[in-house]
Formats: C-alpha cells, structure tokens, sequence
C-alpha cells in the first residue's frame, strides 16, 4: 500500500518542506503540553480545553460583527440596563451639545496673537450660526441640530456598534452654509454582494497598503429595510474618504482595539455573557415570584379518586371523576347548609374530611439575588467606562470622598473618550466647514497670513467644550478653583471649560451685567467693596454706554459685542 497523500488548497500534494513544518510544529505542540506559564499549558485542567484560534483584531470582528451588533442592539432595545448605559454615556461625554473654542495656530500661520483671538471670535459666532440653525441645514436629513447629530453619532459610537459613520454632503439650496452632515447607519457599510475580505478591502472599507482607509462601500438602504420596491438592500455605492484636494468626506469615528482594525467593536462585547445571564436572573426570580403570589395555598388530602372509584369496579376515567367531585361538593354544600357556622365578620371556608390547607412560604426574589445582580452591574459599568452609581442611579451608598474619587477616575475615561470623538468625527466635520467659510470670504485674514488651503491644520486647531464634570460639593470645589487661580495653577479657560462653559462668554454676560446694574445704581454682587467700569475705569455714564454700543454696531471698533457676537460692518 503507497502512504496516503495529504492535498493542499490548490488540490496538489503539500511539498515536503512543508510537510516537515507541520511535524516540527506537532512536535512543539506535545513539547508545550506542560509549559513554563501556565496560562499556555495544556494539563491543567482548566487549560485543558481551552484552544482559540489565532484571529487579528480585524479577521476577529469581520466573522462575529454582525451576530454581536445585531444581539447589542436588541439588549439597547429591551434590555433597561443597555439602553440606561449607553444613554449615561451620551449624556456625560455629548450632553446637550458641545461649543466650539477656536485655537487657529497664530505662530504657524504667521499672525499675532490679537489677530488670531479676532479672526476665532467670528468663526465662533458663524459656527453658532450654523449648528444651532432654526432650519437644520447642517443636517441632511433637515430634523437636527449639530447637537442632534453629535448625540445619534455618540449613541453608535459609545452603543451597540461600537463606531459612528457620517457623511459630508453638499448642499446647494441651502441659503447660508452647504457643508450639510448625514448620519449612516454602521450596519450599511460591507462588502458589495457579500464578497469575501479581500487584501485591500476589510468589511466594506477599502485601504491601502498601510491599512488606511481610502473609501468606503454603503448599501443604498439598511438590510433590514425590508418593504415593497426597495431594490436599495442590493445596491452599493462607493465613496471616496476625501476628495483630490483634501476635503473630507467620510467621518468614520472608531476606537482600533489592535492594530489593523478597520471597523470598530463595541465596549459591550466584553460583558454580553453577563447581561444575559443577569438578565434572565431577573426574569426567572420575577416568575418564581409571580408563581408564589398566585399560588398561595395548596390542599393536602388523604382521598384518592382514583383508588376510590377502582375499588367500586366503577371505570377511571374524566367524566366519572368529574361526576365523583360534584357529589362530594353537593354533599358538603348540603349538609353545612343544613347546619351553618356563622361568625360576624368572618368567611369559614370547609375542606373534605381528612383534607388539609397548606400556605406557601414565599421564597423569591432568592436572598442572593440582589448581592448576584450588583456584581454583574459592577462589572457591566466598569467595561463600560461608569461607575455603579451612574448606571444603576443608586447613591445611597456613596459619600464624599467616595464620590470624588470615583468622578476624578471616572472623568479621566470621559475626557479621552471624547477626545477621541472629537478627532475623528468633529474635527473633519469643522475642517470641511471651515474650508467653506474661507471659500466665501466669511473671514478677513491680516496680510501676510497663510492661507487656508496652505495649511488647514493649523487653521482648524480647536477645543470642544462639552458637559461640565459637576460638583459634589460647589463650596469646597468653588474655593479651590480660586486658590488654584490665585496661586497661577490654572486659568479661567480650563476652570470654565471644566464645568462646561466659555470664559469669554462669561465674561462678555458679565460685563454686560455690570453695565446693567450700574445704569440703575446698583452693585453688581461679583464686583466686591467697589464698581469698576469697562477696563477698570470708572462705571460709563448713560452717553459714554451709548457712544460705546453706536461705535460697536457700527463697525468703529473691532470689539466684541457685550453679548459675545462679534462686530460686524453694516452694508451700505
């Protein structure tokens, strides 16, 4: 007999070379059965089964995505904890919104310092135009605001698919701004017609040799838009992350667990096991429960129908038992009606002879059912990126210092979330409004500025101011902020950007109030012992107010409005 032949993918024997590769490799495998770490053994017995295949991040995910997104997406659905974490999420790194601090690099862009703080006061007051629009026009879809948008991204991104998709439209009828954004749902970018990943194209995003994107690949319609003449589900469209002058296009905004990641997992993936087995907990205690509420009383008896009606020579079968229960109950019924208990108040129910009523001990919700349910939301809340507290809405645990130290720990994970959402998908959205607003000669550059299509980078540096961190306790927090103000640890713009706010809009409201206050001779209670007018003179009269405000309209001066619009020449 000729030794058998083992064929490799083409059909043809393996050659030699590699047949000796693999009995290397077996040799190995027997040698590493008991290895020095213990986690890699394979004779312990809890090693002992414990064979995972060798995935990359990406061939992981391309296999499991969809299964795992759409079984998220049903626990943010039905699931309370699911759909009251991802909201949590939203609500602490989005909030209702964030504002735009403009940081356009004055040094590379060969401006002063004064001349930069100008330029970003109006680009700040056209972006608040543009974001906060009556009409939507900054949302394809007409019905958001930028904060609308913000908040459904952050919802993908921090939510069951683990990554947010949009893409940057233009608009022509759109009276003021075209730049216009479309929210994609993840679930339409793939490969078209259900094609296998190929070298360069990894679950509908094609790259290039380095793994970076170069276009994406979306279904005309969502795969579960099933409905009459949708002919959408089978048809692709491919569009170019950016165009041939740089601008974006495609905003694709996803944490790369491993490297060569080209769609993202989401944060729930870790601990789906334990939402559904807590899950089901929940729903097993609540009908054991229910069961003992219903049924809470059982009666014993020594009588055998069956026995009985079988010692007669009587047939076993419905209708006689059933004839043998309603004798027996007439029976009963007359004789107590012949002879009645009566006690005022009192209902006397009477069992057969020999019968006893036994009462159910409730014994549901079991005793470790809350301690089980805690520890699975602990471990939910801390894959995450909350706290218990934040998830479950339970502070009746907390104090002070236990409060503060989970907010500082906690804190540190928002601000690098939102850092990262920041970057990938605020920040191409601002650049390709941005390169429109220069377009349109919306903003004066001083001469010898760089222009922006020289350098957009420096042009587009930007802080996002979002939802402040809080306080636990506003005294305390509020004198430190001070001592650390007064002793040059820190500057009102980090102080206000904490709490969620513009400390140029504060200021501006301020000296508005102060100015308020003074015309009705009045102290303004953040002015102390003494009342200081605009640039610490003294409080400008009713003429000098008026002269100030007619100079601002009118264009005389490149000042910023007390209510923080910038100053804007009237058209003659």
């Amino acid at each position: 007999m000729t030794a058998p032949q083992i064929l490799g993918p083409d059909a043809r024997p393996l050659a030699p070379q590699v047949r000796a590769a693999a009995r290397v490799q077996m040799a190995k495998n027997r040698a590493m059965s008991s290895a020095a770490y213990q986690g890699a053994a394979y004779d312990h017995p809890n090693f002992a089964k414990w064979d995972v295949g060798n995935y990359s991040g990406q061939t992981a995910l391309s296999w499991s995505r969809r299964t795992l997104v759409d079984r998220l997406n049903d626990v943010a659905r039905n699931d309370g904890w699911g759909a009251a974490g991802t909201s949590r999420l939203v609500d602490n790194i989005v909030g209702a919104g964030w504002r735009l601090a403009a940081r356009p690099n004055h040094v590379s862009l060969n401006m002063t310092f004064d001349q930069a703080e100008e330029i970003s006061d109006r680009i700040e007051a056209l972006w608040r135009d543009y974001t906060n629009d009556v009409d939507n026009w900054c949302d394809a879809e007409r019905t958001k605001t930028m904060a609308g948008i913000l908040g459904l991204a952050a919802r993908q991104r921090f939510g069951p698919e683990g990554e947010a998709f949009g893409i940057i439209i233009w608009q022509e009828d759109a009276p003021q701004f075209s730049t216009a954004v479309h929210v994609i749902d993840p679930a339409r970018c793939c490969n078209p017609n259900g094609r296998m990943d190929e070298e360069f194209l990894r679950d509908g995003v094609a790259i290039d040799g380095y793994g970076a994107p170069q276009g994406y690949h979306f279904r005309k319609s969502h795969p579960g838009d099933v409905y009459a003449g949708n002919t959408g589900i089978w048809s692709w469209e491919y569009v170019e992350r950016a165009t041939e002058w740089g601008r974006p296009v495609v905003v694709h905004s996803f944490e790369q667990k491993r490297a060569g990641m080209t769609r993202g997992v989401s944060d729930w993936a870790p601990v789906m096991r334990s939402i559904k087995q807590s899950t089901d907990y929940e729903d097993f205690e609540s009908q054991a429960a229910l069961l003992n509420a219903v049924m809470a009383a059982f009666i014993e008896t020594p009588f055998d129908p069956e026995e009985f009606l079988d010692a007669m020579g009587a047939e076993v079968n419905t209708g006689t038992l059933g004839k043998l229960y309603g004798e027996m109950a007439e029976a009963q019924k007359a004789y107590y009606g012949a002879a009645p208990i009566e006690i005022p108040g009192v209902r006397i129910n009477m069992l057969q002879p020999g019968e006893q009523a036994k009462l159910m001990k409730p014994e549901h919700p079991n005793a470790n059912f809350e301690a089980f349910v805690n520890a699975a939301l602990r471990k939910i809340a801390s894959a995450v990126g909350l706290t218990y507290e934040q998830l479950t809405m339970d502070w009746s645990q907390v104090n002070y210092s236990s409060a503060r130290a989970a907010l500082l720990e906690i804190w540190r994970g928002f601000t690098a979330k939102k850092g990262n959402f920041a970057a990938q998908f605020m920040a191409p959205i601002y650049r390709a409004w941005l390169e429109e607003v220069f377009d349109r000669r919306l903003v004066e550059i001083p001469a010898g500025a760089v222009p922006f299509d020289e350098n957009p980078a420096a042009w587009c540096h930007a802080d996002w101011i979002g939802p402040g961190r809080g306080w636990i306790d506003p005294l305390r927090e509020a004198q430190a902020a001070g001592e650390r103000l007064e002793r040059g640890l820190t500057t009102l713009q980090h102080e206000a950007a904490e709490q969620g706010r513009d400390w140029k809009t504060d200021a501006d409201e301020l000296a508005r109030e102060v100015r308020y206050y003074a015309e009705r001779g009045l102290k303004h209670p953040a002015m102390g012992d003494g009342m200081v007018g605009h640039n610490g003179g003294a409080p400008l009269d009713d003429q000098d107010q008026d002269t100030e405000i007619e100079e601002q309209v009118n264009g005389r001066r490149s000042t910023r409005h007390a209510l923080g619009i910038p100053s804007i020449r009237r058209r003659t």
